[in-house]
């Protein structure tokens, strides 16, 4: 494609981004960054602390914020078609960047508040400044540093490229000279880290823990056919297919072209990990994002000069672009307001009490959704998850309805051995959820249910009184 049609296509794609952010409601995720921005921390179970300093940054209005990743979306374009200009030429970088555009994950992370798109602009900047490097010029690995270290403060699987790239190097005897650049690269990177490790020290590693070592190599099916279901989804059976491909292609070139080399060290170490995950049974959707712009470069250069370049692009952008259509249309004409809406109508059936109602929701994302249609005052969440022994949320570390407080009160000695309250003793709570859990059965003294809401997604969630709170008994 040449540039001069391009900036119009990314431009007007944006426009139509904007317009999207500002004819939809926000999604749960977003509740959720939204609820970090006000309890800002080091680091948060989802991931890096960036994308709730960088909500917080556009102060109280939110919609601002919102509007600002159709932006990071177009400039996420131009890094890309930069990053691919200094490995191939214009006419490869246009056609990626119009690939890139029509992947349904990338669609949305340029619609929805989260880490991917600041991720995603950030490692490839760094990619232009380590094809630089590459190149010989041995200041530029700091420049890659610099932004591959942006890019870890949103998310941690970013660190896939600067370390492929630093295996490159060290397996290539051309670039083995390049340690100290090499260096400040990885100090970077690990500079960038060290809020968020110290942060998961301190909590045990429990966010990040995922099993034993024994585990690490279990294959269970249920959870992989799921898990390649999301990746179909975020990037098209097409494309799936075609990164298989392009991966054994590439890997077959490397001894042959420079550029296959530097590819393979750019996106090789994500998109093994993509597919470790993925037969894991885990998340794989965002090591692929970091390594799919090379992949795509490198296919595209391959595949140009043959006659079925077009056909086949066609038929992989066409798939693509209907798969970002379904996605974006998935969530149905319900909207999370209107379950605010009856949710806030259902308290005014409480009884009276001592102390006002409160309310909880089933999982973290529609306590965040609930929370911000639904706003109050104060160091407590406008609405809670169940009480749970485990720390599985970031609602874990922040105040709960369970918390006791400090009190003169003068404990009983034979039941408790500190002096304190449970200020929500007593009182009374809307529940909403599919199912009614036994924390919350066991925590009320009577729970009923009261009506039945349509949620997003076409599935129905029942709203319940909860009758004068006790706690969970021991």
């Amino acid at each position: 494609m040449k540039t001069k049609f391009l900036l119009p296509l990314l431009l007007l794609l944006t426009a139509l981004r904007a317009a999207w952010v500002l004819t939809h409601e926000l999604a749960p995720s977003e509740a959720y960054y939204w609820m970090c921005s006000h309890r800002l921390a080091a680091g948060y179970f989802d991931g890096p602390a960036g994308t709730a300093f960088l909500v917080r940054a556009f102060g109280e209005d939110f919609e601002i914020a919102r509007l600002f990743w159709p932006a990071l979306g177009f400039f996420c374009s131009c890094t890309a078609w930069l990053a691919v200009r200094k490995i191939y030429d214009a006419t490869v970088a246009g056609w990626s960047v119009v690939f890139l555009n029509a992947l349904p994950v990338f669609n949305m992370a340029s619609i929805e508040v989260g880490p991917l798109m600041p991720a995603l602009v950030s490692v490839l900047a760094g990619l232009v400044f380590a094809r630089l490097a590459w190149e010989g010029r041995r200041w530029a690995w700091l420049g890659a540093g610099l932004f591959f270290g942006v890019s870890l403060l949103f998310r941690y699987e970013s660190v896939l490229v600067p370390a492929g790239l630093v295996a490159g190097a060290l397996f290539s005897p051309r670039h083995r000279t390049a340690l100290p650049g090499l260096l400040a690269m990885a100090a970077c990177c690990v500079l960038a880290l060290l809020p968020s490790l110290l942060w998961n020290a301190a909590l045990e590693w429990i966010p990040v823990a995922g099993g034993t070592w024994k585990t690490a190599w279990e294959f269970r099916w249920v959870p992989f056919f799921v898990s390649l279901a999301g990746i179909a989804m975020a990037f098209s059976v097409p494309v799936v297919l075609a990164v298989l491909l392009g991966l054994w292609f590439l890997i077959r070139d490397t001894r042959r072209h420079g550029r296959a080399a530097f590819i393979l060290a750019a996106c090789g170490m994500a998109w093994a990990w993509a597919i470790y995950v993925l037969l894991r049974g885990g998340d794989a959707v965002a090591a692929g994002l970091f390594g799919i712009v090379p992949l795509a470069a490198f296919a595209i250069s391959s595949m140009r000069k043959s006659p079925l370049a077009i056909p086949v692009g066609s038929f992989v952008a066409a798939v693509a672009l209907l798969t970002s259509g379904y996605v974006l249309w998935s969530g149905g004409r319900v909207s999370w307001k209107a379950v605010a809406d009856q949710v806030r109508a259902s308290a005014r059936d409480l009884p009276a009490a001592e102390g006002d109602g409160f309310f909880i929701a089933e999982d973290a994302n529609q306590a965040a959704v609930l929370g911000y249609y639904l706003p109050q005052e104060g160091k407590y969440p406008t609405v809670f998850v169940p009480e749970s022994p485990d720390l599985s949320s970031q609602f874990g570390l922040w105040p709960s309805y369970a918390d006791f407080v400090e009190s003169d009160r003068v404990a009983d000695e034979y039941f408790q051995e500190q002096k304190g309250v449970n200020p929500f003793i007593g009182r009374n709570a809307i529940y909403l959820g599919h199912d009614l859990p036994q924390t919350i059965k066991g925590a009320f003294q009577d729970v009923q249910p009261l009506r039945k809401v349509a949620a997003p997604g076409g599935r129905d969630l029942t709203i319940y009184l909860c009758l004068g709170y006790q706690t969970l008994p021991l």
